[in-house]
């Protein structure tokens, strides 16, 4: 789940990672039909409202050759067709959701689109409030060109054959569970500061490896009897718990195929083994405790200043947290549970909507602006991307499997309101017994909690 402190540094990025999609050659700049410009007029134009940042394309500075060309398309887009479309920051990430709900119930909604967290447009398309764009008539959401829709998100949110949210590309949210890792430490350990690419690269980046490594990470540098660097912080137990369940290819919560009915799948097996894993983990002592009276995010500066050597998160980090960091370091995906042939990308979007207020012919027309305003200038989404991480296999191999939709695998979780992950993974610290009962403990709520999500 995105974090407020965790929204503002990288967006920029984000933003041009979005209109950074695969398709060949420099696109046309495409002709609305006069209806469509017409509507588009009536309104005023288009707004895609987020909580971050503004594109207008008569102020906006470009800040390299890629963010020239941009500007140059959308301002013969907009040119071509007499119309309006801009990106506008139109509240704070902790004001989005209720500015988002209150405009559409008062019949003023605050953009024609709304980026939002898939929880924040779940709790919308529960109160009636999204339009169905899967019916709009001018752009196919299953289409890869001259967008490619994500068809996840597609899936995630198609209620009784209607579709009520979309996004384009994919990874772009910055949200696949990772592993990142600190090159020195690993030299220093005896390691080859690019072992865990090499092993992901080879299909051998695999639990058992990953404890054997954390092992040796795991050192008393001094031979004091304290360890002086951990192979990883013990915080945030969630997101740890993500990348072994997820990696082991688990979830929390599936969506079955036949009914759209969310299920608890906790009990299976691969899950269990999942949380098993994290046990053993906490049982070898390889993850450094929480430091007494540090901060909430201790475990930042701990990575940040060597005195652990890895760290499991969302791969936001890469562009905020790393980015002063002075050690070089890796990105790759969590390692294989025994469970699974290849890696997981563990994840979720960001995703848009359109607000129920818009009649049919509105909603053809906000579409068909979308569309044309995130259409890609070129195949080159890499470039972005070398600027921010400090080595190129990062993009070249991680990024990779993190942008190709066979390898994903959606966090349905957050469909769930009040489902917390924590329930599990913070009492996986005090728990003495069996992964199967910390489990079964926490089953009853969630499977009261996954009935009320399927009421609606």
């Amino acid at each position: 789940m995105m974090k407020n402190t965790k929204t503002i540094a990288f967006f920029a990025i984000v933003i041009l990672l979005a209109m950074a999609l695969p398709v060949f050659g420099q696109p046309k700049i495409p002709k609305a039909p006069a209806a469509i410009q017409k509507t588009i007029q009536a309104m005023g134009g288009v707004t895609i409202g987020n909580w971050w940042s503004d594109y207008d394309v008569n102020t906006v500075v470009p800040k390299s050759d890629y963010d020239e060309r941009l500007l140059e398309y959308r301002k013969a887009v907009l040119k071509e067709n007499n119309i309006v479309i801009k990106q506008k920051s139109i509240a704070s990430w902790n004001e989005m959701s209720q500015i988002a709900a209150t405009s559409i119930m008062a019949g003023k909604p605050s953009a024609q689109v709304f980026v939002l967290q898939p929880d924040w447009a779940l709790a919308l398309y529960r109160q009636n409030l999204l339009a169905d764009v899967g019916a709009n008539n001018q752009v196919k959401l299953t289409s890869t060109s001259p967008v490619d829709w994500n068809k996840s998100v597609n899936d995630t949110f198609t209620f009784n054959k209607k579709t009520y949210a979309f996004q384009a590309g994919y990874g772009d949210s910055l949200h696949a569970a990772v592993v990142v890792w600190n090159k020195r430490l690993f030299k220093e350990a005896g390691l080859d500061p690019d072992l865990p690419y090499d092993l992901q690269k080879s299909g051998q980046w695999t639990w058992d490896k990953f404890l054997e490594i954390s092992k040796k990470l795991t050192r008393d540098i001094n031979n004091d009897g304290i360890i002086d660097v951990y192979a990883m912080p013990r915080d945030l137990s969630t997101e740890i718990l993500d990348a072994f369940v997820s990696s082991n290819g688990a979830m929390y919560v599936n969506k079955d195929p036949k009914t759209g009915k969310l299920v608890n799948v906790t009990s299976k097996p691969e899950f269990v083994e999942a949380v098993k894993f994290f046990l053993r983990l906490r049982d070898e002592k390889v993850m450094m405790d929480r430091p007494k009276n540090s901060e909430w995010n201790w475990h930042i500066p701990a990575f940040n200043d060597g005195k652990v050597a890895m760290r499991i998160d969302q791969h936001y980090i890469a562009h905020n947290d790393l980015t002063n960091m002075k050690d070089d370091w890796g990105l790759v995906l969590p390692p294989k549970g025994p469970r699974v042939k290849n890696y997981v990308v563990f994840t979720d979007e960001n995703v848009m909507v359109v607000p129920s207020t818009f009649n049919k012919d509105q909603v053809n027309a906000i579409m068909w602006a979308v569309q044309a305003w995130l259409t890609p200038i070129d195949n080159n989404w890499r470039a972005p991307l070398y600027q921010i991480y400090r080595d190129r296999r990062a993009i070249d191999e991680t990024w990779v499997y993190i942008r190709d939709p066979k390898f994903q695998q959606m966090k349905y979780h957050l469909l769930v309101p009040g489902l917390n992950r924590g329930g599990i993974a913070w009492e996986i610290w005090f728990h003495d017994g069996e992964a199967a009962q910390l489990i079964e403990a926490v089953s009853p709520q969630w499977n009261a909690l996954i009935e009320d999500a399927n009421d609606f």
